[in-house]
């Protein structure tokens, strides 16, 4: 039941941390397994959806750092999009986007816009304070708004 209530977040989660869908499986399948062991091991768990989901954020930015995806920054660039997009072509320029952004700012922002976590919960979660994580989703949207302004002139 704790599965399928929670199996579709933690995945869509790795998948817009990673933008790589067999990356994305591993880490949800992982999380899961873990959880299961941890449960039959006895683990006393108040809150499953937070365990589950600082336990994928903790294997995604792992996998980052050891594939060296991480983006600073100020390596943003201005490049142009082609006017005629359709949905799927903009939802992947929104992934790419994404990815172009910093995990500690793509993390607050997906908890918070996507998984619909309040600044409390993911505070709880990431070991931040409230004003750190409104900065994090700020920094999110300005960057993302920089990456994607090529997109919004057309």
């Amino acid at each position: 039941m704790l599965f399928e209530r929670h199996k579709a977040g933690i995945y869509r989660f790795c998948l817009y941390m990673l933008n790589d869908a067999a990356g994305a499986e591993d880490i949800y399948q992982e999380v899961f397994i873990n959880f299961y062991r941890a449960c039959r091991e006895g683990k006393e768990m108040t809150n499953v959806r937070g365990y589950l989901m600082t336990a994928a954020r903790t294997r995604c930015l792992n996998a980052l750092k050891a594939s060296r995806r991480l983006t600073s920054i100020d390596d943003f660039d201005d490049a142009g999009v082609a006017p005629d997009e359709t949905l799927a072509d903009t939802a992947e320029h929104l992934r790419d986007a994404l990815q172009r952004i910093p995990p500690q700012y793509r993390e607050s922002f997906l908890l918070f816009e996507l998984e619909g976590y309040s600044y409390q919960e993911i505070g709880e979660q990431l070991g931040i304070t409230h004003d750190v994580i409104k900065n994090r989703i700020y920094r999110a949207k300005q960057s993302l708004q920089k990456i994607l302004r090529p997109l919004l002139r057309e």
